[in-house]
């Protein structure tokens, strides 16, 4: 497969971004194809994953996000949806957008990119933080809603907002192959478990200079067999990760462990 990431161009590209959301997430929440086009012109991007070798060259995935500015001013890209067809998830397509992302960021003269993923995704954990290399200290309950928190059949829309330090040694050697390597084993050997029953509403952290916090591998497929108890991982995380963040951890390396997932949080 010969994949080309180029910034979206044209009507029919626009829409393909907007119908490729629909084929992801469903319905709700559409960034609509003259949004997109607005936010490139202005500082945004809109870049898109294409399959040269295919008739049409049909669209695989895109990233989009746009120029602003962290509490205290200074100037960012947020990088707001990344989306993959879901019949090419295993061809490592998001992370090539990302690194994209980052190398048309870095030309604009910007040093930082930030962007929320739910803290209960496995695959987005290994991508966002082990992958990429990017850290976090940010925990936003419910971002999204639904009001109230406690619909049937629906999680609280909880998020990681990851930092994405463009410039960094870290990122860099991430982008080199060269980033973080040590396999579950190792964090257990390095950290204690600040959650280790899944059940407990605890938001007491571990002392000492790293702590580790654990998930749910298969979120989704939990929440189909149990949703309790896949609610019960929400709001113990949650608890947790605040607790950690106020106390000055962060999240710096991720791995999976079987049927569970390590979050490896470090002291700042």
């Amino acid at each position: 497969m010969n994949i080309s990431i180029r910034p979206v161009v044209g009507y029919a590209e626009y829409l393909a971004c907007e119908q490729l959301q629909r084929e992801v997430w469903g319905p709700f929440g559409v960034v609509p194809d003259h949004m997109l086009l607005t936010i490139q012109k202005n500082g945004g991007l809109v870049l898109g994953a294409f399959d040269a070798a295919a008739p049409a060259s049909p669209l695989l995935g895109f990233v989009f996000g746009f120029l602003a500015r962290t509490p205290n001013g200074r100037l960012k890209h947020a990088s707001h949806m990344a989306a993959v067809r879901p019949s090419h998830r295993d061809a490592r397509i998001g992370e090539r957008l990302k690194w994209a992302q980052r190398e048309r960021v870095l030309a604009q003269g910007l040093d930082l990119m930030t962007w929320t993923f739910d803290p209960l995704i496995s695959r987005n954990a290994r991508l966002n933080i082990r992958k990429l290399g990017a850290t976090c200290r940010t925990y936003l309950p419910n971002l999204y809603g639904p009001a109230p928190e406690q619909p049937h059949g629906k999680l609280p829309s909880d998020r990681f907002q990851v930092d994405w330090w463009l410039s960094s040694e870290r990122v860099a050697a991430c982008q080199a192959g060269a980033g973080m390597s040590m396999g579950a084993d190792s964090f257990r050997a390095l950290a204690p478990l600040a959650n280790p029953d899944p059940s407990l509403l605890s938001a007491i952290v571990p002392d000492g200079p790293r702590l580790l916090l654990q998930i749910p591998a298969e979120i989704e497929a939990l929440k189909a067999a149990d949703m309790p108890k896949a609610r019960a991982w929400r709001l113990q995380v949650r608890a947790l990760a605040q607790a950690a963040f106020a106390a000055g951890f962060v999240v710096t390396d991720y791995a999976r462990d079987g049927e569970l997932g390590l979050y490896l949080l470090e002291r700042d």
